[in-house]
């Protein structure tokens, strides 16, 4: 019975957060089965088909190690260290795909229930107080604010159910000297996602220094203890942390400039107005920290200091690890280091879970030591003055505060207020009650507000939006890809720009914050979209030459597409199918030496004539391109102006449809393309769409987000055309002047024939490649359209031979005359020497244990 009642508790620590979450998704028309699916923001472009693929590695349908499905090739283990990782992420493997948004949506839910779970844990070990108090403290702790406002990047949610465990092992090492239970704790943070490792791992050292210090425990003995647990925990991770570690140094991107001392839009009331019930404000930029664990909780936290029966050391101590972090939100160069020297692309503060965590532990620290009334009541008191003073002289320069929140949370202090003062015999019981569903129904309601205000900013989208094009694209890749393990496609009307991974298709899109860097710099200098940090790249609004380069077998559309070489197919559901007849292998045989290739930073036309011209053997003076001037015929709810080499749009108000009529005479044998390039907006969002009625071609892009070049159609003789432009978004907008490009067919076939003739034989399974390359003359070179990765092993006729890059973008490899047999296998740079650290993290652990544990028995 005993052992069935410790058991049920854990459950139901379990369970109380999972319901309140369940809850506040039910209210905003969230829930299994629902139309209005999960995914927010990045759940749905990330997420959902992070998680689809992840179900077919599990399946044993793609590998562990590489994919093919992502911006053409992508580490797969580098994407899993940070999206995937985490023992609830494994539940997907019970879903079917159609189902992901139920999967999304039960796994948040569970961690939701893991944070109540392990917060009750540490409670109940660290804490001398009453049971329901500790489901009062863990509930608050599960539910923080950020984690609830976070909950569209659910990887992040690992990090708040494993810190209590992580500290609940230094809490073990300094009072008992063990340190098998902070060993696991690490080992499993460091596994499950290395970024937030990194902020726990700050925020536990500084705790681990702050508790020895508290409770006079500063030896080196501890220290050495400490240590050696980390390094055997990160030795023990190495098969994820290694790989990871080298994939980064490789791919890294330059660490944020410190451009002044305090962080952007910081102000002197935040943590106060944060503290407010229901308060949202942003996940994009200029947002403040989401600190919120409760009004109770944190009333009980500034009560630690000012307890009498707390150590004036322990309150130092504490007061200056509170003050370090909540610091870092005001600093820029503590705010840069807690997020590894990197400004966040919104979401900012991630490290606020420490400063929450902080919190419910000071809360916990001063309930276990009493709570003295009169104290409680002078606190209450003025922290409503402090909160009044916060709200009504800031002016209204926080927004997003409003009057709900600012007397509901009056009202709530002051009912914890009226509570705590009446004497302890009275209504004992009946007290204890009210002050449990009042703190359940306060964080009930700060979640159900978060969850609305995330609809409101980045909207939940339909399950339908999801899957409900499923079945037409999977038909189409089960029929052009069959028992192959490689098709190159794209789709002009994407769902998403991680559709390629959910769908099990090769594509250039890929939106990730683990990505082949370098192979994304050089593309964006190939016309393919991918700026400043290069979390994105895109498919969208390039050329006939690239297509071929790369081997696009398949564009699919809704609507109808005009490209030279691509023959419509039968479409499939509201898709229609186009397949290239100009497309090649992943390999091609080429007399010229890659490695010489050079690309220039603002010609991508001459890169990709370059490219063609090197790969395909033709002489290097042939150019496919040329360019005309179009005519403006016709200008609706703007003003458009030019000088020599810009074009400008200025209307009245950010909603005008700003439409311009276009005239341009095309030549015969020609692809047509608009080049518009967005140099300048006064809004980040804008979109165009392009109509060329003669070709029925009606096409959308967002101009921040794909490529400069607007298909204008084929055109097999010469013509006068005109088209439409539909450009909505901005007021204001400064272009490159725009000009039709011309792409020359009759050379551009000659020049994709020779790339066929050329082709190599080459068989993809899984994260290897083999086949056959016959080169005609001596020092030929073997292209791939390969992102280039230092992972790849190449032998060619049985012999090792080091792989070369063009230009750092695709994978080029020596070939010698005649045929030549090859084989390529990836393998991530550092897994072999991660495995062996694994290895040799848990003998060392082992060893050590042995040894301390032969010690104290002597």
């Amino acid at each position: 019975m005993e052992k069935t009642k410790k058991i049920s508790r854990y459950i139901l620590a379990f369970l109380l957060p999972l319901c309140l979450i369940m809850f506040a998704y039910y209210l905003n028309g969230i829930y299994w089965g629902s139309t209005k699916s999960i995914l927010a923001s990045d759940a749905f472009t990330q997420t959902a088909n992070f998680y689809a693929s992840f179900h077919d590695v599990l399946h044993g349908k793609e590998s562990w190690l590489y994919t093919w499905n992502a911006a053409l090739g992508l580490n797969y283990l580098g994407l899993y260290s940070y999206y995937l990782g985490g023992p609830v992420t494994f539940l997907v493997y019970f879903f079917d795909k159609y189902d992901i948004p139920n999967a999304v949506y039960l796994i948040t839910l569970v961690k939701f229930g893991l944070c109540g779970l392990t917060s009750y844990w540490y409670s109940k070990r660290s804490f001398t107080i009453a049971e329901w108090k500790h489901y009062l403290l863990s509930a608050c702790y599960a539910l923080m604010s950020f984690g609830v406002a976070y909950a569209e990047q659910p990887m992040w949610l690992d990090a708040i159910y494993i810190l209590p465990i992580v500290i609940g092992g230094i809490d073990t090492l300094l009072a008992k000297k063990k340190y098998v239970l902070l060993f696991l704790a690490y080992s499993l943070l460091f596994l499950t996602n290395f970024y937030m490792a990194y902020i726990v791992g700050i925020f536990s050292l500084l705790y681990f220094i702050a508790q020895s210090y508290s409770l006079s425990k500063m030896n080196w003995h501890n220290f050495g203890r400490y240590f050696a647990t980390i390094i055997c925990s990160i030795m023990t991770s190495g098969i994820i942390i290694v790989p990871t570690v080298f994939n980064m140094f490789r791919t890294h991107e330059p660490l944020s400039k410190v451009t002044g001392l305090l962080t952007d839009n910081s102000g002197l009331w935040d943590l106060v107005i944060k503290n407010m019930a229901g308060v949202y404000d942003t996940t994009k930029f200029g947002t403040v920290p989401f600190i919120y664990v409760g009004l109770f909780s944190l009333l009980l936290a500034i009560a630690f200091f000012l307890h009498s029966k707390i150590k004036r050391r322990s309150k130092l101590v504490f007061g200056t690890l509170l003050v370090i972090v909540g610091g870092s939100f005001y600093l820029q160069p503590l705010d840069l280091f807690w997020q590894g020297g990197h400004s966040p692309s919104m979401f900012l503060y991630r490290y606020s879970l420490v400063w929450s965590f902080l919190i419910f532990w000071l809360a916990g620290k001063s309930w276990e030591a009493g709570l003295e009334r009169d104290k409680f009541t002078k606190l209450g008191l003025f922290y409503i003055v402090l909160t009044s003073a916060a709200y009504l002289g800031s002016f209204g320069h926080y927004r997003y505060a409003g009057n709900t929140n600012f007397i509901l949370t009056l009202f709530l202090v002051t009912a914890y207020i009226l509570i705590v003062a009446v004497r302890p015999s009275l209504f004992n019981m009946q007290r204890k009650f009210i002050l449990f569903l009042l703190v359940m129904a306060e964080i009930g309601f700060n979640s159900y507000a978060l969850v609305h205000g995330t609809g409101i900013e980045w909207h939940y989208p339909a399950t339908s939006l999801y899957n409900g094009t499923m079945t037409d694209i999977n038909n189409i890749v089960g029929k052009y890809k069959g028992n192959a393990k490689w098709l190159r496609m794209a789709s002009l009307d994407p769902i998403s720009r991680d559709d390629s991974l959910n769908y099990g298709y090769s594509s250039v899109d890929l939106f990730s914050s683990m990505r082949n860097r370098p192979f994304q710099e050089q593309m964006n200098l190939l016309g393919f979209k991918s700026g400043g940090n290069n979390l994105n790249i895109s498919y969208g609004n390039n050329t006939l030459l690239m297509d071929s380069l790369l081997g696009i077998r398949l564009n699919i559309a809704k609507g109808a597409i005009s490209k030279y070489g691509f023959v419509e197919q039968q479409p499939s559901g509201t898709y229609r199918v186009y397949k290239n007849k100009y497309q090649v292998g992943l390999g091609v045989v080429s007399p010229n030496n890659l490695t010489n290739i050079k690309f220039q930073q603002t010609d991508n036309l001459g890169n990709q004539t370059k490219l063609m011209n090197m790969v395909s053997g033709s002489v290097s003076s042939t150019k496919y391109f040329s360019s005309v001037t179009p005519k403006i015929v016709n200008v609706q709810n703007t003003k458009a102006t030019t000088d020599q080499s810009h074009f400008y749009l200025n209307a009245q108000n950010e909603n005008s449809l700003q439409t311009i009529t276009w005239e341009v005479d095309v030549p015969a044998h020609a692809q047509a393309y608009l080049s518009m390039f967005l140099m300048q907006s006064k809004s980040g969002n804008s979109t165009i769409s392009l109509e060329v009625p003669n070709k029925n071609i009606v096409s959308n892009s967002n101009l921040s987000m794909v490529g400069q070049y607007l298909d204008l159609g084929k055109y097999q003789s010469g013509e006068r055309i005109r088209f439409t432009t539909k450009i909505f978004g901005s007021s204001s907008m400064a272009f490159a002047k725009p000009n039709v490009i011309l792409l020359d067919t009759k050379k551009y076939a000659a020049a994709a024939e020779r790339l066929s003739r050329n082709s190599a034989s080459l068989a993809i399974s899984s994260s290897k490649i083999t086949g056959e390359a016959k080169a005609r003359q001596a020092k030929s070179w073997l292209y791939t359209s390969i992102p280039y990765d230092s992972g790849w092993r190449a032998k060619v006729n049985g012999r090792s031979v080091k792989t070369r890059s063009i230009n750092n973008t695709f994978l080029t490899l020596p070939l010698a005359k005649g045929k030549n047999k090859i084989s390529l296998q990836f393998w991530p740079e550092g897994l072999g020497l991660g495995a062996l650290m694994s290895l040799s993290g848990i003998a060392v652990f082992c060893t050590i244990t042995f040894f301390e544990c032969k010690s104290r028995k002597k």
